[in-house]
């Protein structure tokens, strides 16, 4: 197995924690599930957008989703509401193991960030959890105008960055990332956060590590 050059980093429940923004939505709808079916439903337009050969921000994509959310737990919110809601995706905390973890990575790897998201929120996200400076680039999909899982935003970070996908590494806490990543012939790291599995019709990950420390273990 060739050693990768690159490493590039899934940001939402890879390097942040979405627990405050899961407390606010299972709040304001009143259901402890109600985050999940938001999120769940959220990346499932997110895919019938690339899907059916169109491109939409993430933001306005999570908008829509949620109100669609609200509207299967009879709610209806004001649109300041639902902006003071999602605006909290700005305002997450890194996991506890990741600002050390990349520290460390950042002595041997080049590291990039790879988000659904845009890239004023991605940069505004990892300047408040205070990682930002440990990235080299900080990419969104928008560039390549297609989300994730779909090959073109992998392919397009190998190409601005100059590197062939045996060279790159992509670490998810997501099974879909995941099988994504593999099958545009990335080497992957599937990090097991609480709740996150792998796919079990997928190619297995290069690695698979309970969380970033084992990751640094593992490529140092």
């Amino acid at each position: 197995m060739t050693q990768p050059r690159l490493l590039i980093f899934d940001v939402n429940e890879t390097l942040l924690d979405l627990k405050p923004l899961a407390r606010r939505i299972n709040a304001v709808l009143s259901d402890e599930h109600a985050f999940e079916l938001w999120f769940s439903t959220l990346l499932h337009y997110s895919l019938v957008e690339t899907v059916s050969g169109k491109h939409q921000d993430f933001s306005k994509i999570a908008k829509a989703t949620f109100k669609m959310t609200a509207a299967k737990y009879k709610k209806v919110l004001a649109e300041e509401e639902i902006d003071s809601i999602l605006g909290l995706i700005t305002q997450l905390p890194a996991h506890s193991d990741v600002a050390k973890a990349l520290a460390k990575l950042k002595n041997k790897y080049t590291l990039v960030a790879l988000t659904n998201g845009n890239s004023q929120v991605a940069k505004e996200q990892l300047n408040f959890a205070e990682i930002a400076p440990l990235f080299d680039r900080i990419f969104s999909v928008d560039e390549a105008e297609a989300f994730k899982p779909n090959a073109k935003p992998y392919q397009f970070v190998l190409s601005q960055m100059q590197v062939d996908a045996s060279n790159a590494m992509l670490v998810a806490a997501h099974g879909w990332d995941i099988t994504g990543a593999q099958r545009a012939g990335l080497q992957t790291s599937f990090i097991a956060r609480e709740g996150k599995f792998k796919y079990p019709l997928a190619e297995q990950p290069t690695y698979d590590c309970k969380d970033l420390n084992e990751l640094v273990e593992r490529l140092t």
